[in-house]
Formats: structure tokens, C-alpha cells, sequence
């Protein structure tokens, strides 16, 4: 029986398709439609998160915070959580200063729901869970390899493969595998970066299909990560050229899958809530406004007069008013964005959630105006610290505590750099956080401290801007702390591609 029948089973379908939230001890899924249908997908990726602890018995038993995945039925809808994906993009995992989400389209030709998520979620559990700098092949290839888990209610078959990548890497056309273990994705074109995902799911099944391989995997991405050069590696550790593993991958036939029976003995306990009936208008709008601050003038102006529009017929309404804050504040009226967290707050002073928007609201401010942004960032502090006495669990809060304590001459003291070391506790995969922690760190003298944390950033093969800040830091070349945290909040990590 699968496990959506056997969920289902025990819970009714609701007609409704508002907005939903079903909540385990790891996740917080969002979606629309049927009840069941959100409970289903918390269900198999529970299954999924124990298969991967089961297959990675080292990973810690404590996850630092659940992650929010919001599964949407539409194109149209991602681009409107990520307007600057392109058109192949079918999901992406975003861990941002203002939130850390995964997003998949339900819909999207030749990689199913499941996949997408899966292989979007295995990005955050190595990243979460063994952070290092590993090449960008092995990471997209160990996502590739276990996105096409397959769940029951029994068990979970690992390796098998996706249709569209074998018949891919049967075909003639593939990159020189120089390139796929050298090369990030994000630095090819599209027209040849399904190729390198492929090639990147090939090279990994056949390392882990052999225990004797699998085992120079382990070698050849530890001496990777220590600064060898990719290729060399690849040779050392498996004692082939680059030209004799080509030949042999390609006529790598057994795809050899196994199970996992009985990943999940204990069924977590599932809390399924409704959203307010605002969450249809706002809630893909918010998202998107604390993934993509600014995305062009003339998608930010047709934006904001949108919320403006639209938001007024709200009145009260928190997701509404807040939505139009965050956008007032990063490309509109800041006096308006002001306005609207006063007139919040003198409703509920205790808000932690309008606290932190005041309070990143007056950094974006600072932000875009240079002749002021030191007491634009000190007026912050007041909202931040409130906010923390409230959650001290929320990264995001300390985050942009810390952000504003960059134009303070002192800055970083003991306690700012004790500060930036909790929140890499808290939010091991956001980059933003590890390039002010890397900075901090060179600054306080603790290079080899530093080039360890940014080496995780630089090598990301999604890392975007955020990438090329970290590695002209370790390089050498120094930035204002200022500088620094404010240009890693603004480069996008670039999109998964299918």
C-alpha cells in the first residue's frame, strides 16, 4: 500500500482549496487543495529525511529549525515566488537572510513532485547536516541520486534511475568529463546543463554502486575540498585517466537500486491547519519579497502597485499589511512601510514576527539611502533586540541584528562574533550568515577558521554573487563588514535546471 493510500486512509479530504498547513517534527508543507494531500507529501518526506539519516548514520539526531516547503501547481507560481528564475526552473531551495524555503512545481515535464523536492531537500540535508566544500558535480549528483527515492508505506528503494537522465547520458552529445568535474552548473549554458546534471547522476551512481569505489569517493572528495585540483583527484583516487573512466561510464548498464525497508517505523505526528483566506493574495507575494528583494524596476514598480492595490482590501489583515510593508520598505515608501509596523505594533507591541520586519525594514531603508544608512541601521537595533528577547531561535532575527551592528567602529567585538557563531548554528545553509562569519573571522585574525567556513560558500554550485564574494575573500581582497553583508544578501543563487 502507498503510503498516500495508507495516510489517507485516516484522514478526510477536504473540498477547500485554501491555502493549508500540515506541520511533522521536521517540516512545515504547504499547499492547496485537499488536506490529504498536504498530510501525503509530509508523510513521504518524513520517509524521505529517515532514509537519508539511515544512509548517513553520522547526521545529527537535532535538526537546528524545520523547513518550510511550499509545493505550487504552476509555472506562473514559481515565477512569482522567483521572478528571476529562468523557464526550465522546476524548483529551488532558497536559504536567504529573511527566510529558508524549498519550492517544486507539481507538474513539471519528465521529474515528478517528489523528485523535485527530494532532490531540492537532499541539497539542504548535506549542506545542514556535513558541511564542507565539496565540487559541484558531487553535490548536484548526490541530490540527483537519491531525488528518485521511491516511497511505500514498507519501505524505500534507493538508486533507481530517472528516465530522462539515463536516456540523456545514452545519447552522444555529453560534456567532456573535464568539464563536469571541474565546472559548476550555474557557469554553463542552458542549453548543456541538463547534460552536466546527467553526467553528474551517472558519475555518482557509479562510485556508490561499489563499496571499493565508494570509498574513493569519500578519498577524492576529501582532497577536493583540501584544494586539489578536481580532475587529479578523480584520477588519483580511482587510478584511472579521465580518458578510462569516461569508457567505463560509458558502458556503466547496471543501475543497480536498494531497499530500505521500514524507514520510518514511527509515524510522525501531523498538524494540518488552514491559512486565513488572505494567503491565496499574499502569501506566494511574501515569499517572494523575502527571497528576491529587488528584481528589475520595472517588475518591482508593477509589484508594489499591485500589493498597493490589492492590500487595502485587507484591512487588518496581518499577511496583507506585512506583505505591503516588506515591499513598501525594499523599493517604495519607507514612511508608508513605517506607518503600517507602527500602527502594528501599538496593536500588539509583542509581535515578533512585525518586530522583525520593522527592524529589516530599516536596514533595506539604510540600504538604499547611503547618506543615511548608519542611522537608519542603528534605529533597527530597538525592533531587533525585542525580537530576540522574544525568539531566540529564529536566525533571521540575530541575522539582521548583527547586520546592523556592522557600522558600529568596534564592530566585531566578542559578542558579534559569538553572535555570528550561533547563527551558523542555527542556519548552517544560509550564505549570507557564513560570509559575515567569514569576514569576521579574518578580521579578528583566525584565517584558517575563516577560509574553512568560506570554502563552504565559494564552492556551492548554486552560490550565485554569494560564491564569488567568498572566494575573494579568502583571496585576499577585503571588503567593509557593511559591504559584505549587504552584498551577499543581494546575489541570487542560481537555479536548479531540468
Amino acid at each position: 500500500m502507498a503510503v498516500a493510500a495508507a495516510v489517507g486512509a485516516f484522514w478526510p479530504a477536504a473540498a477547500s482549496a485554501e491555502w493549508l498547513r500540515a506541520e511533522t517534527d521536521r517540516f512545515i508543507v504547504y499547499g492547496q487543495g485537499k488536506d490529504v494531500r498536504v498530510r501525503n507529501l509530509a508523510m513521504r518526506l518524513s520517509v524521505f529525511d529517515a532514509v537519508l539519516r539511515l544512509t548517513h548514520p553520522t547526521a545529527p539526531k537535532v535538526q537546528p529549525r524545520k523547513l518550510e516547503v511550499y509545493m505550487i501547481d504552476s509555472q506562473r507560481d514559481l515565477r512569482r515566488v522567483a521572478p528571476s528564475k529562468d523557464a526550465n526552473t522546476v524548483g529551488f531551495y532558497s536559504a536567504g537572510a529573511n527566510a529558508t524555503f524549498a519550492v517544486a512545481y507539481d507538474g513539471a515535464i519528465g521529474i515528478d513532485g517528489d523528485e523535485v523536492l527530494f532532490h531540492e531537500y537532499a541539497h539542504a540535508f548535506m549542506l545542514e547536516n556535513f558541511p564542507a566544500a565539496y565540487p559541484g558535480w558531487f553535490i548536484e549528483g548526490w541530490a540527483e541520486y537519491f531525488m528518485t527515492t521511491k516511497v511505500t508505506a514498507s519501505a524505500a528503494e534507493v538508486g533507481r534511475p530517472n528516465p530522462g537522465r539515463a536516456y540523456e547520458v545514452s545519447q552522444s552529445g555529453r560534456l567532456p568529463w573535464e568539464v563536469v568535474l571541474s565546472q559548476a552548473p550555474g557557469d554553463l549554458s542552458e542549453d548543456v546543463r541538463s547534460a552536466y546534471y546527467s553526467q553528474a547522476w551517472l558519475l555518482m551512481h557509479y562510485m556508490r554502486s561499489d563499496p571499493e569505489r565508494s570509498a574513493q569517493l569519500a578519498k577524492i572528495t576529501i582532497a577536493i575540498a583540501d584544494g586539489q585540483d578536481p580532475v587529479k583527484a578523480m584520477e588519483v583516487g580511482t587510478g584511472l585517466s579521465i580518458v578510462e573512466l569516461g569508457t567505463r561510464l560509458r558502458n556503466y548498464r547496471r543501475l543497480i537500486s536498494f531497499t530500505v525497508k521500514d524507514p520510518l517505523p514511527n509515524a510522525p505526528e501531523i498538524k494540518v491547519s488552514r491559512l486565513g483566506p488572505s494567503a491565496d493574495a499574499f502569501l506566494l507575494d511574501s515569499l517572494r519579497l523575502a527571497n528576491e528583494r529587488g528584481v528589475g524596476a520595472e517588475a518591482d514598480s508593477a509589484l508594489l502597485a499591485d500589493l498597493r492595490t490589492r492590500a487595502p482590501q485587507w484591512p487588518g489583515d496581518r499577511l496583507a499589511e506585512l506583505t505591503l510593508a516588506r515591499a513598501e520598505f525594499a523599493f517604495g515608501d519607507v514612511a508608508a512601510g513605517e506607518a503600517i509596523v507602527k500602527r502594528r505594533l501599538e496593536a500588539d507591541p509583542k509581535d515578533t514576527e512585525t518586530l522583525l520586519v520593522a527592524g529589516q525594514g530599516q536596514l533595506t531603508a539604510g540600504e538604499r539611502d547611503p547618506d543615511h544608512y548608519e542611522a537608519r541601521f542603528k534605529a533597527a537595533r530597538p525592533y531587533l533586540v525585542k525580537a530576540y528577547g522574544q525568539d531566540q531561535d529564529d536566525y533571521r532575527i540575530l541575522l539582521a541584528y548583527l547586520r546592523s551592528r556592522t557600522v558600529d567602529p568596534a564592530y566585531p567585538n566578542d559578542n558579534d562574533l559569538n553572535a555570528l557563531l550561533t547563527v551558523r548554528s542555527l542556519a548552517p545553509t544560509v550564505d549570507a550568515a557564513a560570509i559575515m562569519l567569514g569576514d569576521a573571522l579574518l578580521r579578528r585574525d583566525r584565517e584558517a577558521e575563516a577560509i574553512a567556513v568560506l570554502s563552504i560558500v565559494a564552492n556551492n554550485p548554486h552560490g550565485g554573487g554569494a560564491a564569488a564574494i567568498a572566494r575573494s575573500l579568502i583571496s585576499g581582497q577585503p571588503a567593509s563588514p557593511l559591504d559584505a553583508a549587504s552584498a551577499a544578501l543581494d546575489q541570487q543563487p542560481k537555479p536548479e535546471a531540468r
